[in-house]
């Protein structure tokens, strides 16, 4: 069963606030994943491309009993133990790329068959917190709590992507794009010379 996730809004300029109303967490370098266990386990990308058969560990080792749908981020890490998105990408789009991948989940649908979107966010953290058992293989997301200025600059020092700023009393809106979550994103820049570039498109790569 596919439920078409909750979007996110840019964080007002770019930038971190702290909040007592609201919580951080990291924003991983992957690919959002809807993990969905009714009838059977099922994968889904937010555009509701099933891909239940690009990850079989997730399917064989999933933790997460009847009843469940959550979503989060399937992501590669690197030797560092970072997210890479570049090996999440050659992973996504090779079968023969057989790197390991891990799903972190950062929010919960359903619980036990229920729906649970209208739940405050720390009341859905909750039952993700009782929903399954860490793994190698499914991991939560941890919470941040205060000092998200703080927090979002220890980010930058390790060089990762990002945080996200959630309200703690926001519902979770299907197929909405709310400002109850901000993202803040840890761009990079560079200076750069193009010396010459070629009109013709040699290929294309589609994200999800």
């Amino acid at each position: 069963m596919f439920v078409s996730p909750m979007l996110l809004q840019y964080s007002k300029d770019n930038m971190p606030f702290n909040s007592a109303k609201h919580i951080a967490e990291l924003k991983f370098d992957g690919i959002r994943l809807i993990v969905s266990h009714m009838d059977e386990i099922r994968l889904y990308t937010r555009h509701n491309n099933d891909v239940t058969a690009r990850f079989p560990e997730l399917v064989l080792n999933a933790p997460i009993p009847p009843g469940t749908i959550l979503d989060g981020e399937v992501i590669v890490t690197d030797q560092d133990g970072k997210p890479d998105f570049e090996g999440m990408l050659s992973r996504f789009q090779s079968r023969r790329d057989k790197t390991p991948v891990t799903f972190v989940a950062f929010d919960i649908i359903k619980h036990r068959g229920i729906d649970v979107n209208s739940l405050p966010l720390m009341r859905r953290k909750g039952l993700l917190e009782q929903a399954f058992k860490e793994s190698d293989y499914y991991k939560r997301v941890q919470v941040v709590r205060g000092l998200t200025t703080e927090y979002f600059k220890i980010v930058k020092q390790h060089g990762l992507e990002g945080i996200v700023i959630k309200d703690k009393d926001s519902k979770y809106e299907v197929d909405r794009r709310s400002w109850a979550w901000q993202k803040v994103i840890n761009w990079t820049h560079a200076e750069v010379y193009i010396s010459g570039y070629r009109k013709k498109r040699l290929w294309m790569v589609s994200v999800y």
